[in-house]
């Protein structure tokens, strides 16, 4: 069956430290999402009003299979808990990019050295964790690559793209003194990565002229860069492409996108050429090529 490519609508989820860009109290925006944490509903096309999780489960071999990432908006108004994912069982690898940031905004990365397990346990409960770990200041455009076991917290301050794979598991391991969330010292201690964060790779420019910000073996996320009346082809080989609006206006087919805006193309309608209206700047993101 083949699928043209259609927008989502987001699951928006309160947190206690999420601002007010996203709605009162909102930090996360689910905007690609199957998970039943937060299932993103399908907005325009065939299946308007649908949730995505269950047109896909309905019609897979229109998406290349299952569709195991998550794609969501962070905005984080206070520091978010120094936590970790675990790298199996419900696996947790993810990336952002930075979309706004107050000055001097950052997040912790790794440890600054390495530590000692027991350290880390007596630190997290003394309330001096964070000492131990590396801070990273950010701008907009960055991109953060964090794999699972990376001890992480993104700081006040930051609006965040991230794409995830399709995982709701944390271990908290500090919550910065705030009360009544739980900790899970000893299953994060179980799968933390007790020394520096691994560095981060360069951006490269590909044959289409669009940055690859962060590949692995799970997911890529590319910035595509579009003057007005120019394209760009978005072709998802065979699987499913995200595509998150950062600014501009473009046809992606026959449907447009605007700031903002999500869209997702199903691979069976082959590549898809994305038209500029004005200068337009997105995310173009989804699972690596076979």
């Amino acid at each position: 069956m083949s699928l043209a490519p259609f927008t989502l609508s987001p699951a928006l989820n309160e947190r206690v430290w999420g601002g007010t860009g996203l709605g009162p109290g909102i930090g996360e925006a689910w905007d690609l999402s199957v998970h039943p944490h937060g299932e993103a509903t399908v907005r325009t096309g065939v299946h308007a009003g649908r949730p995505l999780a269950e047109v896909v489960a309905e019609v897979p071999e229109a998406f290349g299979g299952s569709v195991d990432l998550l794609a969501k908006r962070l905005d984080c108004a206070q520091n978010l808990s120094v936590q970790v994912h675990p790298p199996s069982g419900d696996p947790k690898t993810e990336a952002w990019v930075v979309l706004a940031a107050e000055p001097g905004a950052g997040v912790y990365l790794g440890f600054t050295e390495e530590v000692e397990r027991d350290d880390v346990a007596r630190r997290a409960v003394d309330g001096t964790v964070d000492e131990l770990l590396q801070f990273v200041p950010l701008e907009v455009g960055d991109a953060i690559f964090v794999p699972a076991g990376t001890v992480h917290a993104i700081g006040g301050g930051l609006l965040l793209f991230e794409l995830q794979q399709s995982s709701d598991t944390t271990y908290r391991l500090y919550d910065w003194g705030r009360e009544g969330r739980e900790l899970h010292l000893e299953e994060g201690l179980a799968v933390t990565d007790l020394g520096p964060a691994a560095p981060q790779a360069p951006v490269t420019v590909l044959a289409d002229g669009s940055e690859r910000l962060v590949a692995c073996d799970h997911f890529v996320i590319d910035r595509v860069r579009v003057a007005s009346g120019d394209t760009v082809a978005v072709d998802a080989g065979g699987r499913w492409t995200g595509l998150f609006a950062i600014s501009g206006t473009a046809h992606l087919g026959d449907l447009e996108v605007h700031e903002g805006e999500t869209a997702m193309v199903p691979g069976s309608g082959g590549s898809v050429l994305l038209t500029a209206v004005d200068d337009f700047v997105g995310l173009r993101y989804g699972p690596p090529s076979p």
